[in-house]
């Protein structure tokens, strides 16, 4: 049985993490200290969060990903993304009197897998199949411009909030693709098809990355939506 002054102990430390701050304060127009300040909190960002109802975005989870092109469709069913936690995020610009925010996700490896379903023309090549998939990128940039907006919380205490945002996604390293039974296990044509695109692997995922990259960061975007409710906008900026 614990005593008085264990349960009085273990209160207060619960009640000091509850309060304990996302992102260490910087003044409003210190971009190199938010951008130290969001690196460092990275992991927690791209943590799971049960208390806050948040889920983990490494590994990040989708129930589906669907792409309808001209001359080409497909589905990753489940798919799951690894690697976000070893980003860097560099080049903040952080414009509090405009509410807006620069910064780029910069990757060293990020690796998609889960079930696919296929079918049109990869470029110059026809392609069909489904089964398992495995992409994965080298080094990676994604570049974010938010607009923002603040709100009021219950506790009316002011918190910003990522209104909308524009994305680049730029791939600096090869990427590989791996697609189980294409062509229903045709060896020749598969094996034809899956040379192809890792030949031209910049040509071919800037053709399919659009509707991969939207899911992906519509997701993380949401949850940094989620985490930046918890830490009121006077305790994240000192001003000067």
């Amino acid at each position: 049985m614990f005593s008085i002054f264990e349960i009085l102990a273990l209160t207060t430390l619960c009640a000091s993490v509850a309060q304990s701050e996302l992102l260490a304060p910087c003044h409003r127009n210190d971009n190199v200290c938010f951008e130290k300040s969001i690196n460092n909190a990275l992991p927690e960002i791209f943590s799971e969060n049960k208390a806050l109802g948040i889920e983990s975005s490494d590994p990040l989870k989708l129930d589906l990903i669907e792409g309808d092109m001209p001359d080409i469709k497909f589905k990753f069913i489940s798919p799951i993304t690894t690697g976000f936690k070893k980003c860097v995020v560099k080049n903040v610009k952080m414009n509090l009197d405009a509410l807006t925010l620069h910064e780029e996700l910069d990757c060293p490896n990020l690796e998609t897998t889960g079930k696919y379903e296929i079918s049109g023309h990869l470029m110059t090549l026809p392609i069909e199949g489904s089964g398992d998939f495995k992409i994965s990128a080298g080094s990676y940039n994604i570049i974010l411009d938010f607009d923002l907006e603040t709100v009021v919380g219950d506790d009316n205490k002011v918190y910003l909030s990522f209104k909308s945002y524009k994305q680049i996604n730029e791939a600096r390293a090869p990427i590989s693709f791996d697609f189980k039974n294409l062509f229903n296990g045709q060896k020749d044509q598969a094996d034809n098809v899956l040379t192809f695109a890792n030949q031209n692997w910049k040509k071919v995922f800037h053709l399919l990355q659009e509707p991969i990259w939207n899911e992906n960061i519509k997701k993380i975007v949401s949850t940094g939506n989620k985490l930046l409710r918890t830490e009121p906008l006077d305790q994240m900026f000192i001003s000067p």
